[in-house]
C-alpha cells in the first residue's frame, strides 16, 4: 500500500512541477524585458536539457532587469526551487520514491509557490533575502 501511496504522490508532484514550470515561464514573460524559456510539455522527455539550460540561462538574465533587488532575488530563489523539485523528482525515477525524496520535492514546491505570492502582491522589498 505504501508504495502505490508513494507512487501516487510522485505523478501528483511530477503534474505539479510542470504546472509550476508553465506559472514560472509566465512570470518570466510578464517581466519589464521578457525572458522566454523553452516549453517543457513540448520538450517532453526526450530533450529536458534545452529546458534546463534555458531556465538556468533566465536567471542570469534576471540581473539585467530593470526590477528591485528583492524581486531579482524572488526570482532567482524561485527558480532554484523549481530545479529543487525537478531535480530530486528526476532522483525519484532512478531510485525510487523514497518519502524524503517526495518531501523534498514538495517542500522546494511549497517555496515555489511563496515566492510567486510574493512577486504577485508585490511583498518584496530591497531588504528581501
Amino acid at each position: 500500500m505504501a508504495d502505490h501511496d508513494n507512487t501516487e504522490r510522485y505523478l501528483a508532484l511530477a503534474e505539479a512541477v510542470v504546472g509550476a514550470f508553465a506559472y514560472v515561464a509566465s512570470l518570466l514573460e510578464d517581466l519589464p524585458l521578457p525572458i522566454t524559456v523553452p516549453d517543457l510539455v513540448q520538450a517532453g522527455e526526450g530533450e529536458p536539457t534545452k529546458v534546463l539550460v534555458g531556465l538556468n540561462r533566465a536567471r542570469t538574465l534576471i540581473a539585467d532587469e530593470p526590477i528591485s533587488h528583492g524581486h531579482k532575488r524572488a526570482f532567482e530563489r524561485m527558480m532554484l526551487d523549481w530545479f529543487a523539485a525537478y531535480e530530486t523528482l528526476a532522483l525519484v525515477r532512478l531510485a525510487g520514491p523514497a518519502p524524503w525524496r517526495l518531501d523534498v520535492a514538495e517542500y522546494a514546491l511549497e517555496r515555489l509557490v511563496t515566492w510567486i505570492e510574493m512577486i504577485e502582491n508585490d511583498e518584496l522589498n530591497d531588504d528581501e533575502s
